[in-house]
């Protein structure tokens, strides 16, 4: 992964960690993802922050996979007695320390609403930035933002942007589309008598006759060239047998897009992009997220 990298070959990085912020999504696949994220970024402490129930399922898990680890390092000496204490526990996955906080006073939790009103403006900034303070002949401070505009100054001038996007045209038969069809733990997460028997990750590629109208105003993600090399690599490699989902998905992307209209007498697809020229590539990932402005 990135961040493996990046630890190998920062000093500082290495030595100063990260914090990992996940989301509130605590329910069925969320709290896979944040399982997934204490083993993918080797999380030693995770903090709770005011959620009974979320602190109650995560201390049941650290404790049952305690006891799994337990398990393989008695299978692990049985099997090699040779083996040293030291090197044994090298090989197993550590346990993070769970610390549970108190909420603030006054705090609520944001409903859902808020959440796609907060995640609509997050797009929003991607394409367009943020919003630009009026420029007037009479402003006494040269560092105003956008922030210190007042309702009368806002009423009367046009919002200006930081950037602006362009609208790209791309023939539907040069997209390539690839929808997220299961997630499954990774085999470190599994019991110990647990094999991993297919990839964690499965994706369809939609062929080019599903690119319709249902998928106007849907955010996707534009593959990274580099990523899409190691996938149509990994095909050829098994001979056709399958690509390899996670070359994908455990990549970078290279941005967003949104899609503004699909032509189908013109076979053409409008595409929202927050820059101009072509696109890094044709590979997208699909996902169920919609931004209309």
């Amino acid at each position: 992964l990135g961040h493996d990298r990046l630890w190998a070959n920062d000093v500082d990085a290495r030595a100063s960690g990260i914090i990992v912020n996940t989301s509130g999504l605590i329910e069925d696949v969320g709290y896979s993802y944040i399982l997934e994220a204490i083993q993918a970024f080797k999380i030693n402490v995770v903090l709770v922050l005011g959620h009974d129930r979320l602190y109650s399922m995560l201390g049941t898990h650290f404790k049952k996979q305690a006891k799994e680890e337990e398990e393989r390092k008695k299978k692990m000496e049985e099997e090699a007695p040779q083996t040293t204490p030291q090197s044994s526990s090298s090989t197993l996955t550590p346990i993070p320390k769970l610390i549970k906080l108190p909420r603030s006073g006054g705090v609520v939790s944001r409903d859902a609403a808020f959440r796609r009103a907060s995640r609509s403006q997050s797009i929003k900034r991607y394409f367009y930035g943020d919003i630009l303070p009026p420029k007037s002949p009479d402003a006494t401070n040269a560092n105003a933002t956008a922030s210190s505009i007042s309702p009368t100054t806002a009423a009367t001038s046009p919002l200006q942007y930081q950037f602006t996007p362009n609208l790209i045209e791309t023939p539907i038969h040069s997209l390539h589309l690839h929808k997220l069809t299961s997630l499954s733990l990774t085999a470190s997460l599994l019991p110990v008598s647990s094999k991993q028997s297919t990839d964690p990750i499965q994706i369809t590629t939609l062929p080019s006759s599903e690119i319709t109208s249902k998928f106007q105003h849907s955010v996707w993600a534009v593959c990274h060239p580099s990523a899409v090399e190691k996938f149509e690599r990994a095909d050829a490699a098994s001979n056709g047998g399958g690509k390899k989902a996670r070359e994908l998905f455990l990549a970078g992307v290279a941005g967003f897009v949104v899609v503004e209209k699909v032509d189908a007498e013109r076979e053409m697809v409008s595409l929202l992009s927050p820059c101009g020229g072509s696109l890094p590539s044709g590979h997208m990932l699909v996902g169920d997220v919609a931004w209309m402005e």
